[in-house]
């Protein structure tokens, strides 16, 4: 291209108001083929960087993200620490619920044993009424008994017999040899129940009627009580009458040529506190010998008579 050439382009007039003066003016606006960034309008205000001034919201951005980032952490931590403590209460809230309900379980099975307990117990207590006043009753009987036994029974007449049925008489006294078995103490009730009480031998003739009568051939087995015992104090034994057994007239097995070759009474097995007498009566007078009181034996109850047989005329 040679230099003294002119070289055209494509101008535009715009027509601009200048708002202080009202005048108006036309700015061209051309493009300069070298250059192809568009001149300002006359009179426009172009910005220009100063100093780096636009990274200032950048900063505070980035610092604003950093708190939110912290406060964030912050929170994550507090929330994990919580959610932790939470946890941990639970835990504790679920094993104290566990330890009272097992407890409260206690409780009840505590509850319905004590119930079961009172009930027992209560019924205890009424059997032990209801046996206090049998015991009662009984004392009153035996005092009675024994106030008939002291007394001397009128003679028999043809109309009145001296024992009861199933009694046997002997000299004053009716005997009663039982099938049943019982232990000494309901023994001595059966005997009391039916008007007398367990046997009080008082002499060599009155052992001897017994032997003869009711226990001659009587294996162990079928062994009655008789109304001896030491079960107050061990050693001293009493007749039912409450009466010493005096050493002059006592029966007790010696045990010659026995199992035990012990006398009798010797505590073979303990609890042996009342007396029974036969088993080897058969072959001698003395036969008596003891036994734990609370097993199951037969008895021999004696009673008064109720009248005395008229002596036998020659």
């Amino acid at each position: 291209m040679m230099s003294g050439e002119i070289i055209y382009s494509d101008v535009t007039f715009t027509r601009h108001q200048n708002q202080d003066t009202g005048a108006e003016s036309e700015v061209s606006n051309g493009r300069d083929p070298g250059n192809s960034y568009p001149t300002p309008p006359v009179g426009s205000k172009a910005t220009i960087p100063e100093g780096g001034s636009g990274s200032v919201p950048v900063a505070t951005l980035v610092c604003l993200c950093v708190l939110l980032l912290g406060l964030a952490i912050t929170l994550g931590v507090l929330y994990g620490s919580n959610m932790t403590s939470l946890q941990a209460e639970e835990a504790r809230f679920a094993q104290m619920k566990d330890n009272l309900t097992g407890k409260l379980h206690e409780l009840q099975d505590s509850y319905k044993r004590l119930q079961n307990e009172t009930l027992i117990i209560t019924f205890q207590k009424e059997l032990l009424s209801s046996g206090l006043r049998d015991c009662e009753a009984n004392l009153t009987r035996v005092k009675d008994l024994l106030a008939t036994i002291q007394g001397n029974p009128k003679e028999c007449n043809a109309d009145t017999k001296p024992c009861s049925p199933g009694w046997e008489f002997y000299n004053g006294s009716c005997y009663f040899f039982s099938n049943d078995k019982r232990t000494w103490e309901q023994s001595q009730y059966a005997c009391i129940r039916d008007g007398g009480h367990l046997v009080i031998v008082e002499s060599q003739q009155e052992q001897e009627f017994i032997i003869q009568k009711f226990v001659r051939n009587t294996d162990f087995d079928n062994s009655p009580w008789i109304g001896l015992t030491d079960k107050k104090q061990e050693g001293v034994w009493v007749w039912m009458d409450n009466t010493t057994l005096d050493d002059s007239i006592k029966f007790w097995d010696p045990n010659i040529e026995t199992f035990s070759s012990r006398p009798e009474p010797n505590d073979w097995d303990p609890g042996e506190d009342c007396a029974r007498m036969g088993q080897r009566c058969s072959s001698r007078i003395k036969c008596w010998f003891d036994y734990a009181c609370d097993k199951p034996c037969r008895r021999i109850c004696e009673s008064r008579a109720v009248c005395e047989r008229p002596a036998a005329t020659s």
